[in-house]
């Protein structure tokens, strides 16, 4: 068996870059190198990436490729062969050009027609040839990010490449990238091997001995080891402190892609800074510093925890100088905090109309206006009373932009706005709502627990889509400057989530827009794992609700659990899809109710309509469910026993009148023609 290691030594790369090229070159690697795999296990593909390196170590590789036969396609075979049956200059041509001897020529029939073709043997590639032309392709495959140039290669690269591995086994394979030539050397350490700043250079002699050597040179060099040796190193300081670490998986792997050998150093600042809310000093030690913090019966203490690149013999002195960083970045919040405190939220009301929110869309003043438009708007709908409140909350809601807190912090907007309402003598319920307006801010972020607040959220939500798709403003596949396509997202969560019973075409009348929103539906359906033809089925009746599609798609997947779903789905397809597209429909004549099985059809029909209907109109979809499958029995004696398409057209019409009532009626759900089965 066979290892083939690759690694990519650059200069540091952001974050960013090594979490996507990790993925990537995993993907890479398993597609890439599927035909030479003995076996499938995980073992197969080891992916290495820290701030100076990218590797991948493929391991359990066959010398060669099997042997394939594929199938060549040539000319039309009635151009490939005469009247006589004899071989023309066309397909004498393709034989030479493949090397096919003549008797292995023979008429292959596709879905285009018949062609003249051979199915041949084709040798398998040797490993080795495979990864002389194959791996200097992957250096133009990676994922496109922010990237530059650095010599007279032209090769673009989010960082300097400065040296290559490339080793089967204990052989180098040969190749250059960015006039890198591939070889058998790494790098270790920077800080912690000799010289200083650059790390020791050190041959490979196998490719299996990769680890184990980046380990001695002071590297973790896999993701995930590192990663735990972080979260081992926390829980254990957490303990000597019994305190517990403020967790965060997103500062948690910028960690893990800022060091090689992660050392943990405890780190302490002034208690006269916790009369600063906790999310200040959080923020501050995040985003500028990379800190980690602890809390003790839900209160923050005056530790930090930092993490150095470098096990240096005096942590002291790197411990004093993490916390004189730190002592004149909460020195500078506390400054903001009480002049801040100076001044009234009120005041800043009118200051808004100097920011401006996009050229085209006037001043974040504007905006609040607008999204107090539709906040009233949507309040009058769902039937939240309180217009006072309302106008007053959404005003507030974007005052605390122009504190000196946030303009230093931005991460902090709406954050800062509670804090200051509620020194301010504001309502409780108001000042949640301020920080509440702006969730959620992810996909997986936390919804407003307020009334208040998730009314001001879906207001500012619709509002950025509405009017950034208005001045036609999309979002790109791969960039989304101004959060639509997340607001987007937004506004179906809460939609959904807060179980918001609202007709969004009451207040969007583009149906471009509800398209798109409808869209980041179709999306969260299938982020929860919902069949995509139970959601066409559902969506594809352009309902505007977007809590009641979500009930109806919850609901007929439930109806995948039934034994004889696909019999059951057969005949309600059925229902809809007999129906002419042309069909004028009219009332049921009752006197035209030829035979047992339709009398006893329609009699079970109208049995069952208004009690449906109600069903329908309380989002009982389950119970609508159930008096269609009530419905099913006397659907099949119906199929089972009468013919539709007569020759009396008034006896045929009034058939498909029935079968056209029916459908309408299941339409209050879904349409069961576009489910898959049956």
């Amino acid at each position: 068996m066979k290892s083939y290691l690759l690694e990519i030594g650059c200069e540091e790369l952001p974050p960013k870059a090594i979490l996507t090229y990790k993925e990537f070159l995993k993907e890479y690697a398993h597609q890439t190198f599927k035909d030479f795999f003995i076996y499938e296990s995980p073992e197969n593909i080891k992916i290495y990436a820290t701030p100076r390196r990218l590797a991948v170590l493929i391991k359990n590789l066959k010398e060669k490729q099997d042997n394939q036969k594929i199938t060549l396609i040539g000319p039309p075979y009635k151009v490939a062969v005469d009247s006589e049956g004899r071989f023309t200059k066309a397909a004498l041509s393709f034989a030479e050009k493949n090397n096919i001897p003549l008797e292995k020529l023979e008429k292959i029939t596709t879905e285009k027609g018949e062609y003249l073709g051979a199915t041949i043997e084709k040798e398998g590639e040797s490993l080795e040839s495979f990864i002389k032309h194959k791996i200097p392709q992957l250096f133009n495959q990676f994922p496109q990010l922010k990237s530059m140039k650095w010599n007279n290669s032209d090769y673009r690269f989010p960082r300097p490449i400065r040296w290559i591995v490339s080793l089967l086994d204990d052989k180098v394979i040969e190749f250059e990238v960015a006039s890198v030539k591939a070889d058998r050397f790494t790098y270790l350490h920077r800080f912690m091997t000799k010289p200083i700043g650059r790390g020791e250079r050190k041959d490979i002699n196998h490719a299996n001995d990769y680890e184990e050597i980046t380990k001695l040179g002071y590297i973790i060099a896999n993701f995930e080891d590192r990663k735990h040796s972080i979260k081992t190193q926390y829980e254990g300081f957490a303990r000597q402190l019994n305190a517990n670490i403020i967790e965060d998986d997103e500062l948690i792997d910028e960690i893990t892609c800022l060091t090689e050998f992660p050392v943990g150093i405890v780190g302490d600042f002034s208690p006269e800074y916790l009369i600063l809310p906790k999310e200040v000093i959080i923020t501050v030690c995040k985003h500028h510093q990379r800190y980690l913090n602890f809390e003790k019966d839900g209160k923050l203490i005056p530790k930090f925890l930092a993490f150095s690149n470098n096990a240096v013999k005096d942590r002291d002195i790197v411990k004093n100088g993490y916390e004189k960083v730190l002592r004149a970045r909460l020195e500078d919040a506390l400054f903001f905090y009480k002049e801040d405190l100076k001044k009234k939220l009120d005041d800043n009301i009118e200051k808004l109309k100097g920011i401006q929110f996009h050229e085209k869309l006037g001043s974040m003043y504007d905006k609040v206006l607008r999204s107090l438009k539709l906040a009233l708007k949507l309040a009058d709908l769902i039937g939240y009373k309180d217009t006072e409140k309302i106008k007053r909350a959404v005003m507030l809601s974007k005052a605390d932009l122009l504190t000196e807190m946030v303009k230093e912090f931005d991460e902090l907007q709406g954050i800062m706005g509670m804090y200051y309402s509620q020194k301010q003598g504001e309502e409780e319920e108001i000042s949640k709502s301020i920080y509440e307006h702006y969730l959620p801010k992810t996909a997986e972020d936390n919804i407003p627990e307020t009334n208040l607040g998730t009314l001001l959220a879906l207001a500012d939500k619709l509002d950025t889509v509405i009017s950034f798709i208005k001045i036609g403003e999309l979002p790109k596949p791969s960039a989304d400057p101004f959060g639509i396509r997340r607001n987007a997202i937004g506004i179906v969560r809460l939609l959904v989530e807060k179980e918001i019973d609202l007709d969004l075409r009451k207040i969007i009348d583009d149906e471009s827009i509800l398209e798109f929103i409808f869209s980041r539906l179709e999306s969260y359906l299938q982020s929860k794992g919902y069949k995509t033809d139970i959601i066409n089925a559902v969506l594809s009746l352009k309902d505007g609700n977007i809590y009641r599609n979500y009930l109806k798609v919850k609901a007929l997947s439930q109806l995948r659990n039934l034994p004889d779903y696909e019999n059951v789905i057969m005949v309600f397809k059925r229902v809809g899809n007999i129906i002419p597209e042309d069909f004028k429909f009219s009332n049921v004549d009752v006197n035209l109710l030829a035979s047992e099985p339709e009398k006893e059809l329609y009699k079970k029909f109208i049995e069952i309509k208004d009690k449906f209907k109600q069903f329908i109109e309380n989002k009982d979809y389950d119970k609508a469910l159930g008096l269609m499958l009530e419905l099913k029995p006397y659907i099949d004696r119906f199929f089972d026993n009468v013919m539709i398409m007569v020759e009396d057209e008034k006896l045929k019409n009034n058939r498909l009148n029935l079968l056209k009532e029916i459908n309408d009626l299941f339409r209050n759900i879904a349409d069961f023609t576009k489910l898959i089965g049956g």
